[in-house]
């Protein structure tokens, strides 16, 4: 600090505070040296000089990057901006309406810089929207009513009011709404176009996955929608644009490898068996009775329960029930396990259906590393592949049937389905999550 302290003649003559910006932050601070008069005496300079020294040195590392803004900061001097901003207003003799977007950036960055602030991205929304904020009360008199703010910051203020959003929300409104607008090349939110709406529809579909761009779009048609309730925009530009109408991408199919090697080291675990060739659950294969592996017309099938399995003799409504017809690897398992029994041929009193089906997913994700969640979706994926509809897959896989089939008979349907080989792969299409371009609709 003593390096800093020079007298100088002023005006006012005394003891200043003097020090040089470094040249990499002259553009950030607007300024060349930082100079602040301390007192007239030598020794009042000093017990002062030890405060501004403390407050210089956290400017320049404000400056560069080491440090953040903290949010008292940004609403004090927002709102010491917005209060001279509206003096001047009404010193003129006009009516305080809130400013656009330049004036807004111009007052904020000019009033961080005379406090020696600077101003990071991340916190500038904050700063505009405490700036409204102190622009929406003014002293003495009520907020005007139809004032409607015309920022991202103000958009996401009134969202907050209405909807009471919470925080990751809102942020992820904000963070939408600025890739859109750096997307589009435009610094207000009411410049987007029909066209910028369609341009950025379809490359947020190009960079990201469909659940992703699903969510991302409901980000910015929700915020536009609320935008246009609430009197900002007399168009919403994403209202007229189609619905999605695509597919997601196509499951990976897994280590083919790594499959025949579990395959080997599981060939004697009935449960592996059933969820690996049949895409059972492996809460399902748990309950599994001796009297579940019958006979219909003759051929060997599998009737599938799914109810509370603490309870395993109670009710189980129709809709709940499948039957499936077994595949010839899985010929030499029903042999071996049916009969008349009701008692769960795996589990024991202790040992209920859940927790045995819990015990045994973790072991297996455990020792191989692939879950049983993903055997199901390898059968599902080798199923589609070989041409099953979804309502093929719901009777394979399990799902709620309008009609029950009580007796079994549409498991003989689902015969050519039941051998498909593991190893099938059939040509993976390519997807293009892009659709024809909308000439007319860009043009705009």
């Amino acid at each position: 600090m003593e390096h800093h302290l020079v007298q100088q003649k002023g005006p006012p003559q005394g003891w200043w505070y003097v020090r040089p910006v470094p040249h990499g932050l002259h553009q950030d601070l607007g300024r060349r040296c930082i100079r602040r008069f301390l007192a007239v005496e030598r020794s009042a300079a000093q017990l002062r000089g030890a405060e501004v020294h403390e407050e210089v040195q956290r400017l320049l590392q404000l400056s560069s990057g080491s440090l953040q803004l903290r949010g008292r900061e940004v609403r004090l001097v927002a709102g010491d901006c917005a209060r001279h901003w509206q003096s001047h207003a009404l010193a003129a003799g006009a009516t305080p309406v809130l400013p656009d977007e330049a004036d807004l950036v111009e007052l904020l960055i000019n009033g961080f810089r005379s406090r020696g602030l600077v101003l990071e991205e991340a916190q500038f929304l904050e700063a505009r929207e405490a700036f409204l904020a102190q622009c929406e009360q003014p002293t003495g008199s009520p907020p005007p009513p139809g004032r409607r703010a015309t920022t991202v910051a103000g958009w996401m203020a009134r969202r907050q009011q209405q909807r009471s959003l919470s925080a990751s929300t809102r942020s992820a409104c904000q963070r939408e709404l600025q890739r859109l607008l750096q997307f589009s090349a435009v610094s207000l939110p009411q410049a987007i176009s029909e066209g910028a709406a369609w341009r950025w529809r379809n490359h947020v579909l190009s960079s990201v996955s469909l659940p992703t761009a699903r969510r991302r779009l409901s980000l910015i048609e929700a915020v536009y929608r609320d935008a246009c309730s609430s009197g900002l925009l007399q168009h919403n530009p994403f209202s007229g644009l189609p619905p999605l109408q695509l597919s997601p991408l196509p499951p990976k199919p897994l280590d083919q490898e790594r499959l025949e090697e579990l395959d080997r080291s599981r060939s004697a675990d009935p449960i592996y068996w059933l969820v690996r060739l049949l895409g059972l659950r492996p809460v399902e294969a748990a309950a599994l009775r001796p009297i579940d592996f019958a006979r219909v017309e003759e051929h060997r099938v599998l009737w599938i329960r799914s109810w509370h399995l603490r309870e395993v003799t109670h009710h189980c409504p129709a809709s709940s029930v499948r039957c499936l017809p077994l595949p010839n690897a899985l010929l030499d398992l029903w042999e071996s396990c049916s009969g008349n029994s009701l008692e769960p041929l795996w589990s024991t009193a202790e040992l209920v259906p859940t927790r045995l089906a819990r015990r045994w997913g973790d072991q297996l994700r455990r020792r191989s590393g692939i879950s049983a969640t993903a055997l199901r979706a390898e059968r599902r994926r080798i199923w589609r592949e070989a041409g099953a509809d979804q309502v093929v897959l719901k009777h394979l896989l399990g799902g709620s049937f309008d009609q029950p089939d009580p007796v079994g008979a549409r498991a003989l349907e689902l015969m050519a389905w039941m051998n498909t080989p593991p190893l099938a792969l059939a040509p993976r299409m390519l997807h293009c999550p892009t659709e024809p371009t909308n000439l007319s609709v860009c043009a705009r």
